[in-house]
């Protein structure tokens, strides 16, 4: 069976190169091609069936996925000494960056 494919014996190294970012390219343009093919094709067998594809995917506005816990009430990780709390999600409160800058170890408010 005959190749498709051109004799690379006798390029030289620069055209090897071209030739190598050249079919990276046509790789990289046929696997969109394949996606949006395939993402059209499943919105439209949603779409068939009533339902919408981000909605099955799970995915939120923006077209990112949710959190799973996403609206759960979390238990205080942290408990200062006035009585805040910190679940140990976000930016760390400003008590806590207090305490730890006066050289209080962070495991010392530990909720046991």
């Amino acid at each position: 069976m005959a190749s498709k494919l051109p004799n690379i014996d006798n390029l030289s190294l620069a055209d090897l190169n071209e030739l190598i970012a050249k079919a990276q390219k046509a790789i990289a343009s046929k696997k969109d091609e394949a996606k949006s093919g395939f993402l059209a094709k499943m919105r439209a067998d949603a779409a068939a069936h009533g339902l919408d594809l981000d909605e099955i995917l799970g995915k939120g506005p923006g077209g990112r996925r949710q959190r799973s816990d996403k609206g759960v009430k979390l238990k205080p990780k942290y408990l200062g000494p006035n009585g805040e709390i910190y679940t140990g999600r976000g930016p760390t409160p400003k008590w806590l960056k207090s305490l730890e800058r006066k050289g209080e170890k962070r495991e010392k408010f530990l909720v046991k």
